[in-house]
């Protein structure tokens, strides 16, 4: 499978979310994965921050439901990395147990 007809799939399984507060932010979202901190094109503290405004986004996020089922519907190595669904997708595949600023809610409380 070449590169494009492998991204075509991807992006075929994306539900169209009406009213998803991160469709017009494409740039803050990709800045959310880690990979990019690691790879030295991000610093920790811009990582931080992409991801503290992500998760605030999501929060008020009137798809958020509908995005996390989604999410939630799809094996570990095929989820998307960085923040989804108001969540912080690790490498694994997995939501981050880690409470840092960039974890925590728009609240605050870590919730």
């Amino acid at each position: 499978m070449t590169n494009w007809t492998h991204m075509a799939a991807l992006a075929a399984e994306i539900p169209a979310l009406p009213g998803a507060a991160c469709k017009a932010h494409c740039d803050l979202y990709e800045r959310t994965i880690s990979e990019h901190h690691a790879a030295g094109r991000l610093t920790k503290t811009e990582l931080d921050d992409a991801r503290r405004e992500a998760l605030r986004l999501c929060a008020g996020c009137e798809a958020q439901m509908q995005c996390r089922a989604w999410l939630d519907a799809l094996p570990k190595s095929r989820r998307p990395r960085g923040v989804v669904a108001g969540v912080v997708i690790t490498t694994a595949g997995t939501p981050s147990k880690t409470a840092t600023p960039a974890t925590l809610g728009a609240s605050g409380t870590g919730s």
